[in-house]
């Protein structure tokens, strides 16, 4: 039987027992991909295989891998927060560890939390921002051995933990040889296949090329997203998926507030422009007897970093590059500056203050939001005010409303909801969950 077959039977099967999956797999496009190094991968409204590295594979293995898949897809890894410039094998492994969080792959072993000694339960986006930097992965010479695993005990307790969640899989396998041989033939496969990924590699992890064509078709995609919410909502029985998994899909579709579109909005109400007479335009009316008209930005920004509370080196470094994103055209100037209880140090640029690797964060000593209002009253060239922060402060007292608009975000929902209220009175208001 050939790969388009079996497709076409894991269909009618899924069809017939598995009516999420049927109706996921329904919304994208089958298609092959000769040229892939990873056997399966989604994106851009399609399913892409390599039909030779499909074809190996026994039909238990094959619907796994393609559930798998269909997984990612509910949780629209291909289709929402993907970062500027991530690692596309980062991707893959923090794609992983959200499933696995909530289970576990009897033959397509994938990276678990525990493998890098990170918690269980957590969401793609923070699992991303707290795995290593990836690596190339030095191989010693005459051996397949990664040099990067440092000792036999550590690779022991890869086992230990492999063994613990294969253990209530040994019923699924027929045959002469026992279960134990078979589960320990898929130890065997499961602890290389994590040292391949590397599950022990101290600070870093090996980039992979197939991981990386895995997420080749991932892209921000919202009418993807917004699809595949609207077929969340009329699913009514889920089949095998293991209802935590379930409750975490039907989670990501509820509305909650998108940080990404209140700094696209609050980019489009900052903008301003200056008009400037030209003889290189016609004038509308009456052509190039008289000057025609350009407008050029001249929209400013303010950057104002809370260093007394918790954010993060992570944390910064994902909004500056979120600021980056979304203000890369029409802003002229953006300017960064630090305060606790008063502006600490001078303003830079974002430029400057993406690459400032000595910031330190300072203790709970105290905060005020005054010193910031006070600055942006003083030079009032600034068109916006963006405040990054934990709220844990009193709210400014000063009389005088900033001509300038002002956009909170907020370093968790937690802070969001304790603090959203008494900041709406002063601007806009968002929170980036990555802690």
């Amino acid at each position: 039987m050939n790969i388009s077959d079996r497709f076409k039977r894991l269909a009618e099967r899924w069809f017939l027992m598995e009516p999420a999956f049927f109706a996921i797999y329904c919304t994208h496009k089958l298609a092959i991909n000769p040229s892939m190094s990873t056997p399966i991968r989604t994106g851009k409204g399609r399913i892409e295989y390599n039909p030779e590295l499909l074809t190996p594979m026994d039909d238990y293995a094959f619907e796994e891998l393609v559930g798998i898949e269909m997984l990612r897809l509910f949780l629209k890894h291909p289709y929402e927060r993907t970062p500027e410039n991530a690692s596309r094998t980062k991707m893959k492994i923090a794609s992983d560890l959200t499933l696995t969080s909530y289970y576990r792959f009897s033959y397509n072993p994938l990276a678990h939390p525990n493998d890098f000694s990170l918690p269980c339960g957590k969401h793609y986006e923070w699992y991303l921002n707290h795995l290593p930097a990836p690596s190339q992965c030095q191989v010693s010479e005459g051996t397949n051995e990664c040099c990067s695993v440092e000792s036999e005990d550590s690779v022991e307790s890869v086992e230990i933990q492999a063994n613990l969640s294969e253990g209530v899989q040994g019923n699924q396998f027929d045959g002469k040889e026992s279960i134990n041989d078979k589960a320990s033939e898929r130890l065997k496969l499961k602890v290389e296949d994590l040292q391949k990924h590397g599950a022990q590699i101290g600070n870093t992890i090996p980039q992979s090329e197939s991981d990386a064509e895995l997420t080749g078709l991932w892209e921000e995609d919202e009418l993807q997203q917004a699809q595949i919410n609207d077929l969340i909502e009329q699913i009514s029985s889920w089949g095998s998926i293991p209802g935590c998994l379930t409750e975490e899909i039907i989670a990501n579709t509820r509305a909650k507030i998108d940080y990404r579109k209140a700094l696209s909005g609050f980019r489009a109400s900052v903008i301003s422009t200056s008009r400037c007479l030209t003889r290189m335009r016609p004038n509308r009316r009456t052509g190039f007897y008289h000057m025609g008209s350009k407008h050029d930005f001249t929209t400013k920004l303010l950057i104002a970093v809370d260093v007394s509370g918790s954010i993060s080196k992570e944390m910064l470094e994902h909004f500056y590059s979120v600021i980056t994103k979304f203000f890369r055209y029409g802003i002229t100037e953006i300017d960064v500056v630090q305060f606790d209880t008063e502006i600490t140090g001078d303003v830079v640029t974002l430029q400057n203050a993406k690459h400032n690797s000595t910031f330190k964060i300072h203790g709970r000593g105290g905060t005020s939001f005054q010193p910031v209002f006070d600055y942006i009253e003083a030079h009032r060239r600034y068109d916006g005010l963006i405040i990054l922060t934990d709220g844990c402060a009193a709210v400014p007292t000063s009389q005088k409303r900033t001509a300038a608009k002002v956009l909170w975000v907020c370093e968790s929902e937690t802070s969001y909801i304790q603090h959203q209220q008494w900041m709406r009175q002063l601007g806009r208001v968002c929170y980036m969950n990555l802690i």
